[in-house]
């Protein structure tokens, strides 16, 4: 393999670690926040096809 190849299959396994981590945190907060929803106002939407 070329010499200067694991240096950027690196910074490439850090930046989807870096994307992955912050998908799995974006996707707690948004859990966290649907269970403090207050339930009881939401309404169900029906489509008017």
């Amino acid at each position: 393999m070329p010499e200067g190849l694991w240096p950027i299959l690196a910074i490439v396994a850090i930046v989807v670690v870096y994307v992955l981590a912050r998908v799995f945190q974006y996707m707690r907060l948004s859990e966290q926040q649907w269970r403090e929803v207050d339930k009881s106002k939401l309404k169900t939407w029906e489509d008017e096809d």
